[in-house]
């Protein structure tokens, strides 16, 4: 078995690595390779320096995702994916890659490690606790079809304006909220990643009361409104204006079970989702 930097071999390798790893996951994989890299080294924020993939003659049999950025205030190293075909779990291909992954980790000076993991899959929860994790928060879905559209006035409240702005501000929006933790893939890095992002804000009297970031697939990123301006029909008009703009089939939503806007999304038509995920980390 050879271990090698994915930035040593063809992509087309680790495509084939990731397909045949997640050949049997409960939530179908049906990216194309251009669709694969656009999401795992565009947004997601992994690098082909700090992923590993495992070949033995010459045939894929396993993969470890890598990603650095500033999560939480730590220098933090994602674990994107780590998979391995069906028919070899179980041979220390996956601990290999692990360490591998660690070392690296360890090399450029990264201070925590996270990742995500469906809740219900036991066996990688325990891979992953054996190796110093600790379960954290639960990560949230919910979704809603754009048919029955949000309830909301085609106007916002009187003395509010909502305009369509750059994604800088929704970003300079969350760096006001040092102190609560959001989930990797709604952190403003990743939405600004997203070549397909659109973003609105709400104004009252000059003062920004209001921002939501959505993808072209429907994907709500971020949704914020003043504690002062909340009950006004402002966040529902601000998704109004998303869909307006973006015509998804779809809305979704996803959070940590730490942010409550439970009741906000109840309200809106949201539906919660049967998968959860556990946002797994460890100090390096």
């Amino acid at each position: 078995m050879d271990y090698i930097r994915c930035s040593k071999v063809d992509r087309e390798v680790i495509y084939e690595s990731f397909v045949l790893g997640f050949s049997d996951y409960p939530v179908p994989m049906t990216l194309d390779v251009d669709g694969f890299f656009d999401r795992f080294f565009g947004s997601e924020g992994n690098d082909t320096d700090h992923s590993f993939v495992a070949v033995e003659n010459g045939a894929p049999a396993g993969l470890i995702l890598g990603g650095v950025r500033r999560f939480d205030g730590y220098r933090n190293m994602r674990c994107g994916t780590l998979c391995v075909p069906p028919e070899i779990r179980g041979t220390g291909v996956s601990g290999r890659l692990f360490e591998l992954f660690l070392e690296n980790a360890i090399e450029i000076g990264c201070e925590r490690l996270s990742l995500e993991v469906l809740a219900d899959n036991e066996r990688a929860i325990r891979f992953y606790e054996r190796r110093g994790y600790e379960r954290k928060n639960k990560l949230l879905y919910f979704g809603r079809s754009t048919g029955n559209t949000v309830e909301s006035p085609s106007r916002p409240p009187v003395g509010v304006d909502v305009v369509e702005t750059d994604v800088t501000v929704a970003r300079e929006c969350r760096e006001g909220m040092s102190s609560l933790h959001i989930n990797w893939q709604n952190e403003a890095d990743y939405f600004r990643s997203d070549r397909t992002s659109r973003c609105f804000a709400a104004y009252e009297g000059g003062e920004m009361v209001g921002a939501t970031v959505i993808s072209g697939s429907g994907k709500v990123y971020f949704l914020w409104v003043s504690d002062s301006c909340r009950r006004r029909g402002i966040g529902r008009n601000l998704l109004c204006r998303g869909v307006d703009a973006v015509r998804p089939e779809k809305l979704s939503v996803s959070m940590p079970d730490n942010v409550d806007i439970r009741p906000f999304l109840d309200e809106t038509g949201f539906v919660k989702e049967s998968v959860e995920q556990y946002e797994m980390f460890r100090m390096v």
